[in-house]
């Protein structure tokens, strides 16, 4: 960054404010100088809890020169209030944290004010912590949580290191880049230092639409951008590629479930100067596992990454199977996560002792080494470009007077990739109505956890013979429901 000092590096699409990579290297010096000055060591944690914007990154950039680690929350709901209910909340549970907002309120310090404290000389002089290895922890994201809490992945920096350098490799320099993941998704954090990396221009925009992305393509000429599904679909079926010059666009990344092969090819229609490129990747290996070339099948999503190794292994028995066979898959890398944050029990279950990582995806490869994602053994819901987690829905829908048990499943939905679908069970003559459950989820929970797919009361949920929710079952359920619900 300081040899690119007065090149461009963040332009935020609300402000028009332009950023130099100078800027950005004084501002996190001066916000690393602050961690210092708060006796924050290698090893303690700092939490970000934000949207989008120009200093989003600089704590990041901050801790990585300390030895901090960085520890992004999902930015789900935030208002000016937040700050002040967290020092409410710490203060109920006497924990004693400060708080620095990105902004301004009266119980808080403001980022711009203790970055603007520094002095100048400490500034100019500033040297990055050295480590012993680059096994030091760098940061934690979360993983979404398929039947329960999230769990917290703890990566090094070699894991970041390792994974930016081979996402570099997948496209040229400098690059005008658009990604709307923020930092609580592996594609946020990747992404915003493979912009760094390869010192392109990021711009920085919150709150999609085909339509505003379709404008910031043609005013910014874009040239590099990531999409999820369901802003992919959203983008096709919009009519809005066709309303603007999109004529700039090289390099079009998709990931967070697998495109369907009619969609890329509308897709590849509506952009022809664009490479179309599906990639899979996991919170736990920080970025990209496999990935498409031009040379791949459409119907699958590519060929194992750089430094990645593959097998797919019987889920019962995990003998590994052969080309056309199906299991679920595991990975290794060299750049994998260290552990689950101060969870050496769900440590343990994910790997396997000779350090094979399992996916909980259900895949099969071809003679050719294609890959082919087939379903989620894991139950997480993906819904407009957010992680689901059933069992956050069912703990609130069994506040419910009268009701016995919840699940939540997903359904398939073009735009919007999956929904959430409930089925209820309730204590016999229970007064309760779907409007009602819907009503409850709708107040409390985050737009993407509506039970947009429906809501069903079933006189007995069905389980496994492990005495597990049967979802596998109830998502056919839930299928024919919402299929009788599209013909009426």
């Amino acid at each position: 960054m300081k040899e690119n000092s007065n090149v461009i590096g963040q332009v935020d699409v609300e402000s028009g404010k332009e950023d130099t990579y100078g800027d950005m290297v004084d501002r996190s010096i001066r916000c690393a100088l602050w961690m210092k000055n708060e006796n924050l060591k290698p090893g303690d944690i700092v939490a970000i809890c934000t949207n989008n914007h120009l200093d989003s990154i600089i704590p990041c950039l901050a801790s990585l020169y300390t030895g901090v680690l960085f520890n992004p929350w999902w930015d789900h709901g935030l208002t000016k209030e937040t700050a002040n209910i967290a020092l409410e909340v710490s203060k109920e549970e006497n924990i004693d944290i400060k708080i620095i907002v990105f902004g301004c309120t009266s119980a808080s310090l403001s980022f711009n004010e203790i970055i603007q404290k520094q002095d100048i000389k400490q500034v100019e002089n500033f040297k990055c912590n050295k480590f012993e290895n680059s096994d030091q922890p760098a940061f934690i994201v979360y993983t979404s949580g398929t039947t329960g809490l999230p769990k917290g992945v703890l990566h090094s920096h070699k894991s970041l290191f390792g994974n930016t350098r081979m996402t570099e490799e997948m496209t040229h320099n400098k690059c005008i880049a658009l990604c709307y993941s923020t930092l609580c998704w592996t594609t946020g954090i990747t992404f915003s230092f493979l912009s760094i990396a390869r010192i392109d221009k990021r711009i920085v925009a919150n709150n999609y639409s085909p339509k505003q992305m379709c404008q910031l393509v043609e005013k910014y000429q874009i040239n590099w951008m990531f999409l999820g599904i369901s802003p992919t679909n959203r983008l096709i079926t919009s009519g809005e590629i066709s309303e603007h010059d999109m004529s700039s666009i090289e390099y079009t990344w998709i990931g967070g479930s697998v495109l369907k092969e009619e969609s890329q090819k509308i897709l590849q229609q509506l952009l022809p100067s664009a490479q179309i490129t599906q990639i899979y990747g996991m919170t736990e290996f920080c970025g990209i596992v496999v990935y498409q070339t031009n040379d791949e099948k459409l119907n699958s999503v590519g060929t194992i990454a750089k430094n990645i190794q593959m097998k797919i292994v019987d889920p019962v028995n995990r003998k590994i199977l052969g080309p056309n066979e199906k299991g679920e898959a595991c990975f290794k890398s060299p750049h994998m996560m260290i552990e689950y944050y101060n969870n050496p029990e769900k440590t343990e279950e994910a790997f396997d002792t000779d350090g094979w990582m399992y996916t909980g995806d259900l895949c099969y490869y071809d003679e050719s080494g294609s890959i082919f994602i087939i379903d989620r053994l894991k139950e997480l819901i993906k819904c407009r470009g957010h992680h689901v987690s059933p069992a956050f829905v069912e703990q609130l829908i069994k506040t419910i007077p009268g009701v016995i048990e919840a699940a939540v499943v997903a359904v398939a939905d073009f735009e919007d990739n999956e929904r959430p679908f409930a089925f209820v069970t309730k204590i016999p003559d229970t007064i309760i109505s779907k409007e009602d459950v819907r009503k409850l989820v709708e107040d409390r929970l985050p737009e993407q956890m509506k039970l947009r797919g429906g809501v069903e009361f079933l006189n007995e949920i069905p389980y496994t013979a492990s005495s597990k929710i049967n979802r596998m079952k109830l998502k056919k359920i839930a299928s024919a429901y919402a299929r009788i619900s599209c013909t009426a």
